[in-house]
């Protein structure tokens, strides 16, 4: 008995149950199977048999953990095929994409069964002139073989064959081109010397694809489709859409489909097989393993976790229960150490892997503390979700009691002026040192104290990048000088630019755009210092009409690959590069498409470009919403907020506002009165903090335990401009007041002031 299989989720319904409707006019008598990789498919009831594919041998779930959809329907190909082969009465399996079309009966494969015990279609029987996709590297990289078909003998050979495919796809089935792993497909480079016999197929008219359909004839004739003469057997629709049947497949520009020709018939055929099986239903079904039982998105970042911790014996047989979103964030048993804080699995695995993270000191308390704020500062650059942040976020916290903060670092006299005038005076030139408001950075965080103590230009390049950028540090409150500084020698803006990157890889090209482009208006930087930075870039490029600068034809010139797609001889080539750098090309180098200019921004054929691209949202800050009576400033988020409505609080450790019941809220865009409960050294970096974030207020009190407060002469009384305690004090700079227990906004903070 002959069977034919296809492996699909259930947004690809449409696809399967147009192959079975193929297979069942072509191959009647043959048994026809689609195994479902994550729930039934009632769409193909009557046309298939639909098997669970974890009923068939494959650890579906605990590959469900670190596989997307397309490496898991693909990984268990060889589970599948194994099962099948191994059935009583089975002779042969057949292997066919969803997204192929059968025209005619397998006879050529039957053939290929007889004279071979594995039957494959090499991607193309002859060379690809050109540079255009697909070429001849891309096969190269992708594999030999096409294995969206493949067929296979029950005989001793296949099934060793299919054992070791099996083991080598629970792990290494993933879609890694720079390692030379394309999902099951590149392994079987390696099948023709694991077995007896192999039938290769080289009739076009099997496996007829983008990828080798270039210079052939098809026809359409009274008897079927024919492909340079011979019969068309099957057709292979890789990355077709119904919706767009005058594209051939969105993995390549090679062949265009002329107006009338027959291949605009055939995609137009299968457009309407696939819309009549109800592919603008069923395609948007969403995957049912890319979110854990709590509804909780799986993250690439995860699953790269995932199959890293699989390979050395994690079991994640249970699937994407609680347990296993609570395994990625738990503290790393690798990482716990006394005095260190602790990082979660997720954390852990990133500082491995990103080579920005490697500045980080793994053996170092202070250095861990800075990990865990770049961690968080880049969640959405590293593919990390708020959950892991928060995750993250509490092991710093009980991480945090330890750490202090350092007034010495100041070298001015505190500012004993009204405390309105505490943000202007860290604009005044300091007598020695650095910046004041660099200084005001540096005393609250020991984590820098520590690492820049002998470098006092990194950390200004480290305010300027990471910490402006992540809303710590606003540029605004440098001194004239600085700026003016800063402007004629750009040399710490592009240092912070290297601290700020978080790319995998980093060009030169990137280099010297990430800063004037992409971090400039991440971190907010001032028209001054990105007006010279950009200039350079913003010209006419020289031979090409507008929108076209001189930054796009950088980037066109330093890619050989980008020449040869895009060769910018005629206008729908150049509105394709567009469309490129509007689609990840611009993001690829850094560049925010929000700091080009409004006429190149705005021009109509970048316009028609951004039309048809999804393009992802730029880095710019959560905007200021409304305002506040009373916005509350902690370092640590309280167990139990009680503070009464019309306020907000700013968790100055991880840089979050929540409302009165403790929900996320956007930053306040002015409150009537700031309550600071750091600790008093804190208090100047938590308003430079406030200020970045886009927060105005109207006036400060500092709200402190009587031992926090008296004997002090801390440069955070210069931002306050009254004392409040549980009980008056003596010796303060600032008018001291008295809590009123009474009062409910007065009674919950002093709560949180008095020690449990």
């Amino acid at each position: 008995m002959d069977v034919i299989f296809t492996i699909v989720s259930r947004n690809y319904a449409a696809q399967a149950a147009t192959l079975m409707e193929s297979l069942a006019l072509a191959e009647p008598g043959v048994r026809r199977i689609v195994v479902a990789t994550d729930g039934p498919i009632p769409q193909l009831a009557g046309k298939a048999e639909v098997i669970a594919a974890e009923s068939l041998g494959a650890p579906l779930k605990a590959m469900s953990v670190y596989y997307d959809a397309l490496e898991l329907n693909t990984a268990v190909k060889p589970f599948v095929f194994k099962r099948l082969l191994t059935e009583p009465g089975v002779t042969s399996a057949t292997y066919l994409d969803p997204d192929i079309c059968v025209y005619r009966p397998l006879d050529a494969v039957r053939q290929g069964l007889a004279e071979g015990e594995l039957v494959l279609t090499p991607h193309t029987t002859r060379p690809l002139l050109g540079e255009a996709n697909p070429n001849d590297r891309d096969l190269l990289r992708a594999g030999t073989y096409n294995l969206g078909f493949a067929s296979m003998r029950n005989a001793a050979k296949p099934i060793a064959l299919l054992e070791w495919w099996a083991e080598r796809c629970r792990y290494d089935c993933r879609v890694d081109l720079d390692n030379g792993l394309f999902t099951d497909q590149k392994w079987m480079d390696l099948s023709p010397g694991f077995v007896d016999s192999v039938s290769l197929i080289r009739d076009p008219g099997l496996n007829l694809a983008y990828w080798n359909i270039e210079g052939r004839n098809l026809v359409r004739t009274q008897d079927g489709w024919t492909i340079d003469g011979r019969p068309l057997v099957f057709f292979h629709f890789s990355g077709f859409d119904p919706n767009r049947p005058r594209i051939l497949s969105k993995h390549q520009n090679r062949v265009s489909v002329t107006p009338g020709s027959p291949l605009e018939g055939l995609l137009a055929d299968f457009a309407a097989a696939m819309l009549r099986n109800g592919h603008n239903e069923t395609s948007v079904i969403p995957y049912a393993h890319n979110r854990f039982a709590s509804g909780r998105l799986v993250t690439p970042a995860m699953r790269r976790t995932a199959l890293a911790a699989a390979r050395a014996d994690a079991d994640f047989s249970a699937g994407l229960d609680d347990a296993c979103e609570a395994w990625f964030d738990a503290p790393s048993p690798d990482t716990i150490a006394p005095g260190l804080p602790d990082l979660t699995r997720l954390m852990d695995a990133i500082w491995r892997t990103a080579p920005a993270a490697g500045s980080f000191d793994r053996s170092d308390s202070e250095s861990r503390f800075a990990f865990h704020r770049w961690f968080a500062d880049n969640a959405e650059a590293l593919g990390v979700d708020a959950a892991s942040v928060a995750a993250a976020q509490r092991l710093s916290a009980a991480a945090e009691a330890s750490r202090t903060s350092d007034a010495t670092v100041w070298r001015d006299a505190p500012w004993t002026g009204p405390a309105s005038g505490a943000l202007a005076w860290l604009r005044e030139p300091a007598s020695d040192g650095p910046p004041r408001a660099v200084a005001a950075v540096l005393a609250a965080r020991q984590d820098l104290r520590r690492r820049f103590e002998r470098d006092p230009d990194e950390a200004f390049a480290w305010c300027l990048g990471p910490e402006a950028a992540g809303g710590r540090f606003a540029l605004d409150l440098l001194p004239d000088a600085a700026l003016a500084d800063l402007s004629k020698d750009p040399a710490p803006l592009y240092a912070a630019a290297k601290a700020a990157d978080t790319a995998l890889q980093v060009s030169d090209l990137r280099r010297r755009l990430f800063g004037p482009f992409g971090l400039s208006e991440k971190a907010l930087w001032p028209t001054s210092l990105t007006a010279p930075l950009r200039g350079p870039w913003l010209g006419p490029a020289e031979g090409l009409p507008a929108p076209y600068i001189r930054l796009f034809a950088a980037i066109h010139e330093a890619r050989t690959d980008l020449q040869r797609l895009y060769p910018l001889k005629t206008a729908l080539l150049r509105l394709r590069f567009l469309r490129w750098l509007l689609a990840g090309g611009l993001a690829e180098y850094g560049v925010a498409l929000e700091a080009l200019p409004a006429n190149v921004r705005n021009h109509p054929v970048m316009q028609l470009a951004r039309i048809s691209v999804r393009r992802r949202p730029g880095p710019s800050r959560t905007p200021t919403v409304g305002e506040c009576a009373h916005l509350v400033v902690t370092e640590r988020a309280p167990a139990n907020l009680h503070l009464p409505a019309n306020s907000a609080l700013y968790v100055a450790a991880a840089g979050r506002f929540l409302d009165s019941v403790g929900h996320a809220r956007p930053a306040p865009q002015r409150a009537r009165c700031v309550y600071f409960l750091t600790d008093p050294d804190l208090v100047p970096a938590d308003a430079i903090a406030l200020h970045a974030r886009g927060v105005a207020w109207a006036r400060a009190c500092g709200v402190w335990s009587p031992g926090e407060a008296e004997g002090r002469n801390s440069h955070g009384f210069s931002f306050v401009d009254e004392i409040w305690s549980t009980r008056p004090l003596a010796d303060v700079p600032r008018r001291s007041m008295t809590l009123d227990a009474s009062h409910p906004l007065h009674a919950a903070l002093a709560e949180l002031i008095t020690p449990p």
